[in-house]
């Protein structure tokens, strides 16, 4: 009595390799569109294996943003990043604590107001509305201290007044950095 053979491949025909890397042999299918997928291709959907195409969610609500959450986080950035910017650039050397715990106490508000997102369009949010604001707050501070006095300056005077523009824009640069770095630690 002798045994029948058995096939080679699932379906009894020629090897089957993933359509992403054509060199590995497969036996998986993806379960919607049946090409074949090797297991590094392949993501676990409701009923089976997907592939990359077909598993990844038309609508992903921890990445997606309406226009409202879109305006509320970038308005919320800039305006606490104008804040932190504004009181950073009058206290010098300690703006750099202070922007760090700035930056996370930044992203958790940005991050409450638009309903906890994530993802790189949240991180742009953040950063952008951190450099812009830190920026704009730290010339809005150096006009506050120094904008009725350049009126009034002769040339020796305003020579003394852009060594003070370097400084203030050297700390403005820094606290910014520190800022986001501090609302990074939070986001990742």
């Amino acid at each position: 009595m002798t045994a029948t053979p058995i096939a080679d491949t699932p379906d009894g025909g020629e090897a089957l390799f993933c359509y992403r890397h054509p060199t590995r042999e497969t036996w998986v299918r993806c379960g919607r569109c049946d090409r074949p997928i090797c297991t590094g291709c392949a993501m676990q959907g409701p009923v089976g294996l997907r592939c990359k195409q077909c598993g990844k969610p038309a609508f992903d609500p921890l990445t997606s943003f309406t226009p409202a959450q879109l305006v509320l986080g970038i308005a919320t950035s800039l305006l606490a990043g104008l804040v932190a910017g504004f009181i950073a650039a009058r206290i010098g050397f300690f703006s750099i604590i202070v922007a760090y715990f700035a930056g996370g106490f930044i992203a958790e508000f940005v991050a409450r107001v638009t309903g906890y997102k994530r993802g790189p369009v949240m991180v742009a949010i953040l950063f952008g509305g951190i450099l812009v604001g830190t920026l704009l707050g730290a010339v809005a501070a150096f006009w506050v201290d120094y904008g009725m006095l350049l009126e009034f300056m002769d040339g020796e005077e305003a020579v003394m007044v852009q060594s003070f523009i370097t400084d203030a824009a050297t700390w403005a640069l820094v606290s910014a950095a520190a800022a986001c770095f501090g609302a990074w630690q939070k986001v990742r």
